[in-house]
C-alpha cells in the first residue's frame, strides 16, 4: 500500500516537472520570436556589453593608440590658390647634414574635380590641404599622401647607424604655399649619441619652423633624416 502511494506521488511529480518544462519551453519560444525595433544609439548596437569602453575613449586616446601602432596622421594647410598651378612633392634624404638624395614623388597640379548632389556635371576647385599618414614597419617608413583629388603611397628604407638609434617624426607649422619656394611639411629624423653620457637622445623643438634656430639645431644634431616638402610653380 505504501509502495503504491510512493509510486503515485513519484508519477505525479514526473508529470508536474514535465508540465513545468513544457510551459518554460513555450515561454522561451514565445520570447525568442518577439520583434521589437532596436532604438538604442549606435554605440550600444555595436558594443552592447561595452567591451571597448567607448564612452570613456577620447580622440587623444585613439591618436595615442595609432602612434603605438606606428601610425601618425598629419594635416597641412596650404592656403587658398587663385588659379591652377603645378604642384611638386619631394622627399630629400640627409646624412650628416648633406643632401644625399632627392626624389620627386608627385608631379601634378593643385586642381581637383567634384560633383554636387543632383548635378550631372562636375566642377573644379583648388586643394587647400595635404594629409599625410605615416607608418613605421621595422626598417621601412611608409607614407600615404591624400588630397581631395588623389591618393598615393611612398616607402623609404630606414638604415640605422646603430642598434640603439631610433627615429621621430616632426611637423612644420607654417605650411602655406609661396610661389617657387620649397615648403617643408615633415621631418623624420634619427636620434643622436649624447657626447657626454653616450646614450641615444632626441630632444628639442616639437613644432618646426623653417630657418628657426631650434629647428636648425635639431636637424644639424640628427645624423640621418628625411624631409618631405612641396613646391608650387607656374604651369608653362
Amino acid at each position: 500500500m505504501i509502495n503504491d502511494i510512493n509510486n503515485l506521488i513519484t508519477d505525479k511529480m514526473k508529470y508536474f516537472l514535465m508540465f513545468l518544462f513544457f510551459i518554460s519551453f513555450i515561454n522561451m519560444d514565445i520570447l525568442s520570436q518577439q520583434h521589437k525595433r532596436d532604438t538604442r544609439i549606435q554605440m550600444f548596437k555595436e558594443d552592447g556589453n561595452n567591451i571597448y569602453k567607448s564612452d570613456q575613449i577620447t580622440d587623444i586616446d585613439l591618436l595615442q593608440a595609432l602612434e603605438f601602432s606606428g601610425i601618425t596622421i598629419n594635416k597641412f594647410n596650404l592656403g587658398f590658390f587663385d588659379k591652377k598651378y603645378k604642384l611638386l612633392m619631394l622627399i630629400d634624404e640627409y646624412k650628416d647634414g648633406i643632401n644625399i638624395k632627392s626624389d620627386t614623388i608627385l608631379d601634378n597640379d593643385n586642381e581637383y574635380h567634384y560633383y554636387e548632389v543632383g548635378e550631372t556635371n562636375y566642377f573644379t576647385d583648388y586643394i587647400d590641404q595635404i594629409k599625410v599618414i605615416s607608418k613605421v614597419q621595422d626598417t621601412v617608413l611608409a607614407f600615404q599622401f591624400i588630397t581631395y583629388g588623389l591618393s598615393f603611397k611612398k616607402e623609404v628604407s630606414l638604415q640605422k647607424y646603430s642598434k640603439e638609434s631610433f627615429y621621430n617624426l616632426r611637423s612644420y607649422i607654417d605650411t602655406k604655399w609661396r610661389l617657387n619656394e620649397k615648403i617643408p611639411l615633415l621631418v623624420y629624423a634619427s636620434s643622436w649619441k649624447d657626447k657626454k653620457y653616450g646614450f641615444q637622445r632626441f630632444c628639442g623643438v616639437v613644432n618646426l619652423t623653417k630657418d628657426n634656430e631650434k629647428t636648425n639645431e635639431l636637424l644639424t644634431s640628427s645624423p640621418h633624416y628625411y624631409s618631405i616638402s612641396y613646391i608650387v610653380e607656374e604651369i608653362k
